[in-house]
């Protein structure tokens, strides 16, 4: 969200309007003074997928017309669950299904031709919610960082429906060849601003596209989709606690024990099970209706057979996957999201032996017994790591063993068998990275709030973005975490620009390495003193990880 209020955005917008012509037609924007940039936003990628269009892949858009139309407000976002159900990704967003749109910000006075590179942000929510309009990815700051390093570049970020308007997976989503429509919604997107971004000063050739959590396992599906043929639609990726390499993933065969019974739940609460076509039917239901019945239903995206047609591992095994440049990390305490560890409940080794059995497909007793020697019951080995001997045990006593083993099978293990995998079989390079400052509260709201929080999930965002507005995950007072913002998002700039972090224009910060499994390196950033760190920790728990993705089923 610009700093400007409504009243003055619009007064800036009569004055002096910036405009695009795109392939459809002329869109106004406004000016965001308090930035020197340029905004357009709300623009649509897709024919609103209402009525029957809901459920559907996205239709490209298809209006043109003459004369002017105004980019100025942000649609709708597209329609996700909160609290109680979920992680409050959902916040103070306004939803309806007409939101298939895209936002963009560009330094100002920027003309066709200019060619900047481009971001291209997904944002993650668990594939429940999120939002283009979430203040907390407002990209200004981050293009401001371009501007300053003269290296400009322009910041897109599309919405794309997630829960099950997004989502919805059974044998009748299957038999009618609409899953996975969450990455279609992306990948539409993305053939716009192919199609577009020159009418905005940027460079179709130059697209990096980024994301955290489900975002960045979203920028990682669009590496393995159509068996890794990316038509040009991008030239590097940012994948942030991605778990593209650790999330399980349903075939159609699965989903008939997995999600086949919400998508019964849904049709019933709805009055479409004894529909003749009850996928048909569920487009006839009044929003509102059709909203209040997939509440709290979190499906996830899928092998469809058709845009992920084989589990990611293969693919990469194969190399069948988008031979790009990337950056790659993950944060110290993945583990300690209550969405990956459970809090209260693992307290022995019955407890622990449950939660290892249970990923996946399921593992066997042999399995599970390699994974609890690889991860004993010492605290000093737990997740948050550099705890010492405190169990956090009002979290459950063998807490941080669930922590530690929920954090690699999720993030560091599939962070880490990418890498090595990329820098030995591509040209172009991959930077990876431990992201290790913690909130300066020791609060990540939507991820935890309750003590073990350390450096959890998403703590790298509003570094990323080096955003200094008071959202619930404010970046705090101390200058010392400002100046790390800086740093972080400065090296994802010239990533995006320069296809190498190091162009920063900062001095006294240590050379980001390219990878090389023969002597593999990540940088580690901290507030205060960043360093490079060699990527040998936890080296056995990690590789055996890698010998289980057919059982995990990712």
């Amino acid at each position: 969200m610009s700093s400007l209020s409504p009243a003055i955005a619009s007064a800036v917008h009569h004055q002096n309007a910036p405009s695009a012509h795109t392939v459809n037609g002329t869109y106004t924007g406004l000016t965001l003074s308090t930035f020197n940039q340029e905004a357009f936003y709300g623009i649509p990628f897709a024919i609103p997928p209402l009525g029957d269009l809901r459920l559907r892949y996205p239709v490209p858009y298809n209006q043109s017309w003459t004369g002017t139309r105004n980019a100025t407000v942000r649609s709708d976002s597209c329609p996700g669950f909160d609290k109680p159900f979920a992680q409050g990704f959902a916040d103070g967003l306004t939803m309806s299904e007409d939101c298939l749109t895209l936002d963009i910000v560009r330094p100002a006075n920027v003309q066709p031709g200019d060619n900047l590179p481009v971001f291209f942000w997904i944002y993650g929510g668990g594939f429940k919610a999120g939002g283009s309009a979430d203040p907390r990815y407002n990209t200004s700051f981050m293009v401001r960082n371009s501007m300053q390093m003269k290296k400009p570049i322009i910041a897109v970020v599309p919405n794309y429906r997630t829960s099950a308007f997004g989502l919805l997976a059974s044998k009748e989503v299957a038999a009618a060849g609409v899953g996975n429509i969450a990455l279609f919604d992306q990948r539409l997107a993305m053939k716009w601003v192919s199609e577009n971004i020159r009418a905005f000063g940027g460079d179709p050739s130059k697209v990096t596209i980024a994301g955290e959590s489900a975002g960045g396992s979203s920028a990682g599906y669009q590496l393995v989709a159509f068996e890794g043929k990316n038509d040009g639609l991008f030239r590097s990726a940012i994948l942030e606690s991605s778990s593209l390499l650790g999330a399980s993933m349903n075939t159609v065969e699965t989903l008939n024990v997995t999600y086949q019974g919400w998508y019964d739940n849904i049709t019933t609460t709805v009055g479409c099970n004894t529909a003749t076509d009850s996928l048909a039917c569920l487009r006839t239901v009044p929003y509102q209706k059709l909203f209040s019945a997939v509440n709290g239903f979190q499906f996830k995206p899928y092998i469809d057979g058709k845009f992920i047609s084989q589990p990611p591992s293969v693919s990469i095994a194969k190399g069948q996957i988008a031979d790009i440049a990337l950056i790659m990390g993950s944060n110290t305490d993945e583990g300690t999201a209550e969405f990956f560890t459970p809090r209260g409940t693992l307290n022995n080794d019955s407890d622990i032996s449950s939660l290892v059995a249970h990923l996946g497909g399921g593992l066997n007793s042999s399995v599970v017994a390699n994974i609890l020697r690889l991860y004993p019951d010492d605290p000093i080995q737990g997740c948050p790591f550099g705890t010492g001997p405190e169990r956090f045990a009002d979290q459950g006593f063998q807490y941080k063993r669930g922590a530690a083993i929920s954090g690699d099978v999720n993030i560091h293990a599939g962070r880490r068998a990418f890498a090595i995998n990329h820098s030995q079989r591509s040209k172009h390079p991959i930077y990876t990275y431990r992201f290790n400052q913690v909130p300066w509260n020791m609060q990540e709201v939507d991820v935890t709030t309750t003590a073990p929080v350390f450096v959890t999930h998403f703590t790298e965002i509003v570094h990323v973005f080096d955003n200094p507005d008071k959202n619930v995950n404010w970046i705090g007072p101390y200058p010392i975490i400002s100046e790390l913002a800086t740093f972080v998002s400065r090296s994802w700039v010239s990533f995006i620009h320069d296809q190498n972090p190091n162009n920063h224009g900062l001095e006294g910060k240590p050379a980001w390495p390219k990878y090389n499994a023969s002597n593999p390196q990540n940088i580690v950033f901290r507030a205060g003193a960043s360093w490079v760190e060699k990527d040998d920790w936890r080296r056995e728990q990690l590789a055996y990880w890698s010998t289980l993705w057919t059982e995990i089923m990712t």
